[in-house]
């Protein structure tokens, strides 16, 4: 642990000085009026950005909330309690980590001056690249990808105990660091960073809490998923039923059951996750980008592009340039 970090990290913040000043609920700091118990990426991260580090606050409880975006909690120093989903009760211990997938209900038992806990805030598409190096099938790739692709999966977090594992550790100090001075190629050094941190942690899965699906009709949906993911570029509700011999609107029917999306739209937020990232990583032209990814409409694209981000591929990477 890195001594002088720690103690940089337990002063007292401005924003916290703030919230224990304001007369207002401490959530209404982290989240839009018209959704107050979700603490919202765009208030948090911010634009044109894909990660983002909050210490949490202290001396005041944090009740149920959600979030719309991979919450990586990493217990620095000191301890905290917290609850899932209303009936899940453990403690973060120095070293620690949680991570809390979008859509968990949670809270936070107010914590004191020593207890630091660092939360990495992290968007869709930030995981590609670090899920593209977890070559096996392992709890926690599949947890990343269903953070990253909104699929449900069973498990509701992963927590980690990383005491006696000084890599892991060091690991995390990179991330914080490397947030703290956003240095030129900021992002494509965390993705790294978090890839080889998620190596780490593969062998690591210390308590999981899983649920009772319906494990038939959930591998159908997963393996359409898996399908999806490593052929994303020319993959098709079609192909996928004559592989699998399972009528299209039954594949269809059960990626509604167990997915907040269609076929279709899974198979476009993965292409769309991609195209971002090759927009962000690389200097490829948006064309060859477009055509990557498995379109060969680029006027459709870019209404897709459009429609999801806010605003055109090549204004996308320009403005993300600028926050580098």
């Amino acid at each position: 642990m890195l001594t002088d970090l720690l103690e940089k990290l337990k002063k007292m913040r401005p924003q916290e000085e703030t919230i224990l000043n304001s007369p207002l609920p401490v959530l209404s700091h982290y989240t839009r009026k018209d959704q107050p118990l979700v603490v919202d990426k765009d208030i948090v991260i911010g634009p044109s950005r894909f990660i983002s580090l909050l210490l949490q606050p202290r001396f005041v409880d944090l009740p149920d909330h959600t979030h719309n975006f991979l919450d990586i909690i990493y217990m620095y120093g000191g301890s905290t309690r917290h609850t899932i989903n209303g009936h899940t009760d453990l403690t973060l211990q120095t070293d620690d980590v949680l991570l809390l997938k979008p859509g968990v209900i949670h809270s936070i038992q107010a914590a004191g001056y020593d207890d630091v806990a660092v939360h990495f805030q992290i968007l869709p598409e930030f995981l590609q690249y670090p899920i593209d190096m977890l070559t096996d099938d392992t709890i926690l790739r599949r947890y990343l990808l269903g953070a990253m692709n909104g699929s449900e999966t069973p498990v509701e977090y992963l927590h980690y105990h990383l005491q006696d594992h000084p890599e892991a550790k060091n690991l995390l100090e990179n991330m914080i660091l490397t947030l703290d001075k956003q240095r030129p190629n900021t992002q494509l050094i965390l993705q790294a960073t978090a890839g080889t941190l998620f190596l780490e942690l593969t062998n690591l899965t210390y308590k999981v809490t899983v649920g009772a699906p319906s494990s038939y009709e959930q591998s159908i949906v997963m393996n359409a998923m898996a399908y999806m993911d490593e052929h994303y570029s020319t993959a098709t509700l079609e192909e996928y039923s004559r592989m699998t011999g399972q009528p299209a609107y039954f594949i269809s029917r059960l990626m509604k059951k167990y997915s907040p999306y269609t076929f279709t739209a899974y198979l476009q937020r993965k292409r769309l996750i991609h195209a971002v990232h090759l927009l962000t990583a690389t200097s490829m032209p948006v064309e060859e980008i477009i055509a990557r990814v498995g379109y060969d409409n680029s006027s459709y694209f870019h209404r897709l592009f459009k429609k999801e981000y806010g605003t055109t591929p090549r204004q996308y990477r320009i403005s993300h340039l600028k926050q580098q």
